[in-house]
């Protein structure tokens, strides 16, 4: 949420509440505009947090905020998952600050670790896609979702909340259109074999119904993640992948593919829904196909 929409009226609000009710009010109010997997991510980080201090946001110390990296550290969590989770801390206490709840912004004064990036590491080659789409899974929904995963490069969160009113035809082919994080809308021209093949699943299915249903609603429920990750896991143990293969590395996958195949830059941040043309631009990086080491006498 934008401080400059927070008008005086709510200020005063938050003064006159009581502590533990002033606090609640501060994080609700610090998730607004985020999306609902943001929000139930950054829910158990602030809890966890505060559990671990045993005191309210306004009384937190630069102290307990490296206790409880050294904490995270001892949990043996990955390091982008402990910067992750400190990172979201200092966002609250920024706001937290912005808002006059606290004198000042303590979180700054703290120091991240930079973690060596490991988005090499989630990408497949599009030998390995194309096995875990077409050898991995054999039933035509779990399909669809694998290449719409894959070729409009949707988050997971993306794919599950479609209905049929978010595909439009465009020509011989068609869209989709997704709300994405911060509630930014996107649409995302599709290849016209990968149309077809979702028109295939519709049937009788009307415009609010979701265009993957759970068989367990009568068609009226969406699939929820975990079962996207449960198809995803069964295609690439039947396709033969050692790589933990998961949602999210088929869009890692669908942005290092067409950039290497020369798609521009802007649009594969424009379908990936980037707010940053850095974020995407990591992706040249991953996996180059040139180096200057590449001209030493080795």
């Amino acid at each position: 949420m934008s401080v400059a929409l927070v008008n005086a009226e709510e200020r005063k609000q938050l003064a006159h509440l009581a502590p533990i009710d002033a606090q609640v009010k501060l994080i609700d109010m610090w998730f607004y505009g985020k999306s609902k997997s943001t929000v139930d991510v950054y829910r158990r980080y602030i809890t966890s947090f505060l559990a671990f201090v045993a005191k309210p946001i306004v009384a937190v110390t630069l102290e307990d905020l490296y206790d409880f990296a050294m904490h995270l550290e001892g949990l043996g969590l990955a390091p982008n998952t402990q910067t992750i989770y400190l990172s979201a801390l200092k966002s609250l206490l920024t706001f937290a600050t912005k808002m006059g709840i606290i004198p000042f912004n303590i979180g700054a004064m703290m120091s991240l670790k930079s973690s060596r990036t490991s988005l090499n590491e989630k990408i497949l080659s599009e030998s390995e896609v194309t096995r875990l789409i077409w050898n991995g899974e054999k039933n035509p929904r779990n399909r669809a979702i694998l290449r719409l995963l894959y070729g409009a490069g949707l988050r997971v969160s993306e794919l599950v909340a479609l209905k049929w009113k978010d595909l439009a035809p465009r020509g011989d082919s068609g869209q989709v259109t997704v709300l994405g994080k911060g509630s930014s809308v996107r649409s995302i021209l599709l290849p016209k074999t990968l149309w077809d093949e979702l028109l295939q699943l519709k049937g009788d299915a009307g415009e609010l119904d979701p265009v993957f249903p759970s068989r367990n609603g009568q068609g009226k429920k969406h699939l929820d993640r975990k079962t996207i990750n449960v198809i995803i896991k069964a295609a690439a143990l039947k396709a033969e992948i050692t790589t933990k293969a998961s949602p999210h590395f088929l869009r890692h996958s669908h942005a290092s593919h067409s950039l290497e195949r020369g798609a521009n830059i802007g649009l594969v941040q424009s379908t990936l829904g980037h707010a940053n043309v850095s974020t995407t631009s990591r992706y040249l990086h991953a996996r180059p196909d040139d180096s200057s080491a590449m001209y030493l006498p080795l």
